[in-house]
């Protein structure tokens, strides 16, 4: 917050929701530093709140008994997070914000949180939402059945009896094992669907479509995806010993599921007996279109009414890593560039561009109007950041018939019509990421 805001300012609160696959992470690491767009927005005479939130993750968050949901609820995590904005609504006017004017912003897990909250039949605080590489389906959403099951094998693990107890009995003494033996069970946390907070069988890019954000708050949001989103499960199974011939893998899936497999394989040149290396970064640009721009797409389709804003963000990641420097515009740099705590350490081609692209995020969180065009079926405006900075384009540019990601999205249609981006997504690349677990 600014130094001088007392409690009567009234500023608009931009309420951030980190990411880390509902198993890791928090708002206070240094990445997500946001000393320099606060910076920047005072500069720009637009002062606002900054709050961050933290929420349970895995064991924590997302264990859940449907047999004794009374001791062990499901989406705890999600429901930390709505009582942060309860907690919100009540107090922070005490710090010079305004609870009538809130912008909810959320990166890869923070941004599916967003969906799931958006999409939930609940009546929201927020006026705006920012979802930054996530979406409704970015990580697995499991059954009440398959928490059940899981809950029983998790219990297990921590010695405790699960053939001769009843549910209530297990989750009494799951209960008492102390937290860093829960954490150390490695629960990667999965929200519970036909739920209060989910209250659908299954998430898809199909029901993003049809469901229509029900909050009588929301009034817009921005939906964004990074050109290489896939470069987080590059960077993780790079280094994977485990894992080999991702070529002849990922085309015997594609066979195995698809009924036109080889124009799949030949929108991104997979070829059989390719090299690991040059085959694992086609497989994750795959993902990048399949599972994060597709997605980004069915939000806004599903918009309804809401006026939604569309974001690719293609500036190459600067820093040295499993990638070359500049070349792939990787997750969560997208978030960290807006942010702008390494910032000190970018060219100034790139602090431009970034600076120009903040500017219209601060904009749009502090006013709430128009950032560029908003989407529609018809011309499919989009905002693209890369080093030329932010320029508003039409869709034939970004997917158009004879781009990449129009093609993905025509052999979508012709594989399953509505359903094609999830069969993709869900039953190709999913698959291929879960084939060494």
């Amino acid at each position: 917050m600014p130094a001088s805001t007392g409690p009567t300012a009234s500023l608009p609160v931009l309420v951030f929701l980190h990411g880390g696959a509902f198993f890791l992470g928090s708002g206070s690491r240094p990445y997500y530093d946001p000393t320099t767009f606060c910076e920047q927005a005072v500069k720009a005479s637009r002062p606002h709140i900054f709050v961050s939130v933290n929420y349970r993750l895995g064991a924590m968050g997302f264990f859940h008994s449907p047999e004794a949901s009374d001791l062990m609820p499901a989406n705890n995590g999600l429901h930390d997070q709505s009582v942060a904005f309860e907690w919100i609504r009540e107090f922070i006017a005490g710090f010079g914000g305004d609870p009538d004017n809130v912008t909810a912003m959320g990166q890869s897990a923070g941004a599916m949180s967003l969906s799931i909250h958006n999409l939930s039949g609940r009546d929201n605080m927020w006026q705006r939402s920012i979802q930054f590489s996530g979406s409704l389906v970015t990580m697995p959403v499991q059954s009440p059945a398959h928490h059940q099951q899981n809950f029983l094998h998790q219990a297990e693990k921590l010695g405790i009896e699960t053939q001769r107890q009843a549910a209530d009995a297990i989750a009494r003494e799951m209960i008492n094992v102390s937290a860093d033996k829960i954490r150390d069970t490695g629960y990667v946390g999965l929200p519970c669907s036909e739920s209060e907070m989910l209250p659908y069988q299954s998430a898809s890019m199909a029901l993003t479509r049809r469901r229509v954000p029900t909050s009588g708050a929301l009034q817009s949001q921005i939906v964004a995806s990074a050109t290489y989103d896939g470069g987080i499960s590059y960077n993780m199974m790079i280094g994977d010993k485990g894992r080999r011939q991702h070529a002849n893998v990922f085309i015997q899936i594609a066979k195995d599921v698809l009924k036109h497999p080889q124009e799949l394989l030949d929108i991104y040149g997979i070829t059989k007996d390719e090299e690991d290396v040059a085959a694992l970064k086609k497989i994750c640009q795959f993902e990048s279109d399949a599972g994060f721009f597709a997605a980004s797409r069915a939000l806004a389709q599903g918009s309804g009414e809401k006026a939604t804003y569309l974001l690719l963000f293609d500036l190459g990641n600067p820093f040295n890593g499993p990638l070359p420097s500049k070349q792939y515009a990787t997750h969560t740099w997208d978030i960290v560039a807006l942010l702008g705590a390494y910032e000190h350490t970018l060219d100034e081609i790139y602090r431009a561009s970034i600076r120009a692209f903040r500017d219209k995020i601060i904009s749009y969180v502090t006013s709430g109007q128009a950032p560029w065009l908003g989407w529609t079926e018809e011309k499919g405006t989009a905002l693209i950041v890369d080093q030329k900075g932010p320029r508003v384009v039409g869709k034939d540019v970004y997917m158009g018939h004879d781009t990449r990601r129009g093609q993905l999205l025509a052999l979508a249609e012709k594989e399953a019509g509505q359903d094609g981006c999830d069969v993709l997504w869900s039953d190709v690349c999913r698959r291929f990421l879960m084939e060494g677990e």
